[in-house]
């Protein structure tokens, strides 16, 4: 950094220089070559043009890698070839006469602002279902695949071809090999790619893979739950009613991707149909007002990684800590609770993420870490044309919303 704060230089031996800020690095772009030149009609258009590119800000969060070889210096940067697109671009400097440390101080600035606290060169499994949904995996992966080169990840590839496999994959994964994992494992991709949308804020995989090269980590809670006398831990959503019927029942439409649950809630809301239930649940807050409230308050806990480091781990305890309050086959515990009688459900639908589906937000408070589940009802006798609107973009405000503690 200058004495002016004007940012971190590193001179070139063209007279220009890379100057690396706060959250941007200045690459110029190459220059023209004297035989490449625009004809000299083009001087007027040359003129405007020539303060513009002076200058190529590239966001840091966009940089994948760089290093210093031989007598240049590369940096490779994720570049927008659409508003859903990215592929790498590598710029390749030579630098001023001057001292190698300068220079390797000056990479060595570019990476870690550029990650900041994210691992870098991560090692991930990738597992891929070439027939699942529309049989696209192949094809969305090879598109992705250059981003974690660029980023120097190390990558190893799974082809799965049988139900349950990945399960088996995961069952006897040795964890300590890999930071990040793919389909049904740490970052699920299915159809409506809803958990891609809460982590990454996007659903189009060039843009997602930008994510997992510079996510951090954050601590998530798991939901345990229970069936008859099996139990497992699950921590996206669970539905009765529409959002459930509308996905199992349009199995056999999965080569029409997402759209296929478009397909099964439009058929369902037509129907009308109820689904009677009583829920037992524990209230932590049922008003919308107080939720907004403690949205924003959770802006003052710990760091992500902090919090993480806090958590107590029994390393003798090789299964899931006890059930709270039991099953329902239990007695309903007496401290909170209350039983609710549905005849006319709609939809019953439990979420730990805000997104379900890509523009679809039904849980916008939820958080990953307040250890509370987010709960999101409706009747089953709402005007057809209302119970479109819930599921819209802005059908937040018309949903009965509760923050729960547990259910059953």
């Amino acid at each position: 950094m200058d004495g002016n704060g004007c940012g971190f230089q590193l001179s070139l031996a063209d007279g220009r220089e890379l100057v690396l800020y706060k959250n941007c690095v200045d690459l110029p772009k190459p220059q023209v070559r004297p035989e490449c030149k625009p004809p000299l009609r083009w001087s007027s258009l040359r003129k405007s043009q020539k303060k513009e590119e002076l200058h190529n800000f590239i966001p840091l969060q966009l940089i994948l890698w760089a290093e210093f070889q031989g007598k240049t210096v590369s940096i490779t940067f994720a570049e927008y070839t659409s508003p859903t697109e990215l592929r790498p671009t590598t710029r390749t400097y030579t630098p001023a006469f001057g001292s190698s440390s300068e220079i390797d101080t000056w990479v060595a600035a570019l990476i870690r602002r550029a990650y900041g606290t994210a691992q870098r060169q991560k090692r991930a499994l990738v597992l891929i279902n070439p027939h699942a949904g529309p049989g696209k995996a192949w094809k969305k992966w090879n598109k992705v695949l250059p981003l974690f080169e660029a980023a120097r990840m190390e990558i190893e590839v799974m082809v799965t071809s049988q139900p349950g496999e990945a399960i088996a994959i995961a069952r006897n994964l040795h964890i300590d090999r890999f930071d990040t994992q793919g389909r049904r494992l740490a970052n699920t991709c299915g159809s409506g790619n809803a958990m891609a949308c809460n982590l990454y804020g996007s659903h189009y995989a060039s843009i997602v893979a930008l994510g997992i090269i510079k996510g951090i980590d954050t601590a998530m809670d798991l939901v345990s739950y229970t069936q008859g006398d099996r139990r497992g831990v699950s921590f996206l959503s669970w539905a009765l009613g529409i959002i459930a019927e509308a996905d199992l029942g349009t199995e056999h439409m999965r080569w029409m991707g997402a759209a296929r649950f478009h397909v099964g809630v439009l058929a369902r809301i037509l129907s009308k149909k109820a689904y009677p239930c009583d829920i037992d649940v524990k209230v932590e807050l049922g008003d919308k007002a107080d939720i907004q409230l403690a949205f924003h308050a959770a802006a003052a806990i710990p760091a992500v990684k902090d919090l993480i480091n806090t958590w107590a781990v029994d390393a003798e305890s090789q299964g899931l800590p006890p059930l709270k309050y039991g099953t329902v086959q239990d007695p309903l515990p007496s401290d909170g609770w209350r039983r609710i009688k549905y005849e006319n459900m709609g939809n019953f639908y439990c979420g730990k993420m805000e997104f379900i589906a890509p523009h679809v937000a039904f849980f916008p408070a939820s958080r990953p870490n307040d250890g509370l589940l987010d709960l999101v009802t409706f009747r089953s006798d709402l005007p057809i044309l209302k119970t479109f609107e819930l599921f819209g973009k802005r059908s937040v405000s018309r949903l009965e919303i509760k923050k729960m503690d547990v259910l059953a």
